[in-house]
């Protein structure tokens, strides 16, 4: 598997997954033992492809092959204007009966699934439609991702407002995104295709700075286990792996979350 930035150029060292992550980032985003250097150091020194492939046995029972790899790739959302999904790592492939497969991996070490709840982004919309931007989509953007995923309820709603809105993000997104690299820059509408099977794994790398701050790290994991069990996925123990499951419209989601040393 050849991974690349959006430039299509392959990053195959520590130092071309660097330069490749500067086409997104400013270079304080940066860091040695933070998730974006740590996401490039697992996969540049192959520890990465020998963990998503014992991953994909573990859920599949096949090790699929892979057709496109990206960092930061941006998934479509929805239709409006502005910033999308950035996927950490992303990856399509097929499995051996033909179904296509997209696996978006979520790196972290400490930081958390941003700084606001699925409540208070969709408030911070409302705010900058009326104070700032009239033009504004984000309370209908945040409204649109509570809908899809729960269900029909509401940003308001009491038993799904303190959720991270990040995980949200991160789920839809990942849920709607095309079965392959090329498709995937056509307009999110209901023409597109999507993936078959799809693999949200967390992968949080246990480095220095895990290791010092160990209540964050339990946080994090907190956050993720109440998103999961909110959307009311199935847990299900397959070897040494919790891994969570739904069905939606005939299509397998999985999710995971792993903690790996370097």
């Amino acid at each position: 598997m050849i991974i690349k930035n959006k430039h299509n150029r392959a990053l195959r060292t520590i130092e071309e997954w660097k330069t490749g992550f500067f086409f997104f980032f400013k270079r304080t985003h940066w860091c040695e033992g933070y998730s974006a250097h740590s996401l490039g150091l697992f996969f540049t020194t192959g520890k990465g492809l020998d963990w998503l492939r014992d991953l994909e046995k573990t859920i599949l029972g096949e090790v699929i092959e892979h057709t496109a790899a990206e960092i930061e790739h941006a998934s479509k959302l929805d239709s409006f204007r502005g910033a999308q999904r950035m996927q950490d790592l992303a990856i399509w492939g097929k499995t051996v009966d033909g179904k296509t497969c997209f696996i978006g991996i979520e790196a972290k070490v400490l930081e958390p699934f941003g700084d606001l709840s699925i409540y208070d982004s969709f408030l911070s919309g409302i705010e900058e439609r009326e104070e700032r931007n009239p033009r504004s989509k984000k309370a209908e953007r945040v409204y649109q991702v509570v809908n899809f995923l729960f269900g029909g309820r509401t940003p308001d709603d009491e038993a799904i407002k303190h959720l991270r809105y990040q995980l949200a993000h991160y789920f839809k997104a990942s849920i709607m995104e095309a079965p392959s690299i090329e498709e995937s820059s056509k307009p999110l509408n209901s023409t597109r295709s999507v993936a078959d099977i799809v693999i949200l794994p967390v992968l949080v790398f246990r480095t220095t700075h895990y290791k010092q701050n160990t209540k964050l790290a339990e946080n994090n994991y907190n956050d993720y286990i109440d998103f999961v069990n909110a959307l009311g996925y199935t847990k299900e123990r397959i070897g040494d792996r919790d891994v969570y499951h739904a069905i939606i419209d005939g299509r397998d989601i999985y999710t995971v979350y792993e903690v790996r040393d370097l």
